[in-house]
């Protein structure tokens, strides 16, 4: 059985860096971290819950 393509991509190792020294400059870095977080955070939850649905299938464990 073959992944999904979507569970197969990797999450950013580069983080955007801040680029300035406001309070604005910062919320809107916390809200790009916040949607790439986001993502991640989906697509590994996913691949957690594939990988246990084919182990409990191939394996017969729950």
């Amino acid at each position: 059985m073959r992944y999904q393509e979507n569970l197969k991509t990797k999450c950013a190792v580069q983080l955007p860096r801040l680029t300035g020294t406001t309070g604005k400059d910062a919320a809107d870095l916390l809200i790009i971290y916040l949607d790439m977080y986001g993502q991640c955070a989906a697509r590994h939850n996913q691949l957690v819950d594939e990988i246990k649905i084919r182990e409990r299938i191939i394996y017969g464990t729950d």
